[in-house]
């Protein structure tokens, strides 16, 4: 089915627009240096990597909302980091510092199949609703504005606002409310099994799996390797 018969596409963000650049231990690395930190990158994604499973990532925040409890998760994510590899010096003053960084443009990039397949600009011209539905905290508006995709979306929903992160139900209908379409009409595109199809079909949503690795082996959904196989200017 191509895109173009939907009224309504949804965007998941993180693995699917744009990833961290080089990597959350890079980031991390460089603005800990001036903090006493003289390890490994590497060993920052490490940490990072486990640390985030260790807490269920932002969706263990449930239906908690506001900048108190994300800051929170986030500050407790990164002192357990740097903690077991001896800490940072004044490490308030960095997470404030990291914290911020994550806003920025430079520390960010979007993938290259979104920008040449044209995704973005093609579905806008066409009137399609746009719209995110991520698991991210409040920082995901200005973080898309800063790197320029902000502007294709209708709105821009993101689990720590909403109380509510996929597969949840109350976001991807959140969606839907602010689409004005009938789940039919809408499709959902992500790069997660259990957050982005599962919960799209939840409530009705077409599920569309990115898989630019080949990290699944599906029947009955419909999964695309890249951007360009979903192009709506050839596929009319």
């Amino acid at each position: 089915m191509p895109l173009s018969s939907f009224k309504a596409v949804f965007f998941d963000v993180g693995g699917t627009l744009i990833h961290v650049h080089p990597s959350v231990g890079e980031v991390y690395a460089r603005h800990a240096r001036p903090f006493g930190y003289s390890g490994s990158v590497q060993v920052l994604n490490d940490g990072f990597r486990t640390q985030w499973k260790k807490m269920g990532g932002i969706e263990s925040l449930g239906n908690q909302s506001g900048a108190e409890a994300e800051k929170n998760f986030w500050r407790e994510l990164v002192y357990e980091v740097f903690q077991p590899l001896g800490g940072l010096d004044r490490f308030e003053e960095y997470f404030d510092l990291i914290y911020e960084a994550f806003r920025e443009k430079s520390n960010w990039r979007i993938y290259e199949d979104v920008i040449e397949s044209g995704i973005l600009d093609t579905l806008k011209k066409r009137g399609v609703v746009l719209g995110v539905i991520s698991n991210w905290d409040s920082r995901l508006i200005s973080t898309l504005e800063n790197i320029g995709l902000a502007h294709y979306f209708d709105f821009i929903l993101a689990s720590a606002m909403i109380g509510s992160a996929k597969p949840d139900k109350k976001i991807f209908e959140e969606a839907l409310r602010r689409s004005g379409v009938a789940p039919h009409s809408a499709c959902h595109i992500g790069d997660e099994m259990r957050t982005d199809v599962d919960g799209a079909q939840g409530v009705g949503i077409h599920p569309i799996l990115l898989d630019r690795e080949n990290r699944f082996d599906l029947a009955g959904v419909t999964r695309v390797a890249s951007f360009a196989e979903l192009n709506p200017a050839t596929k009319s």
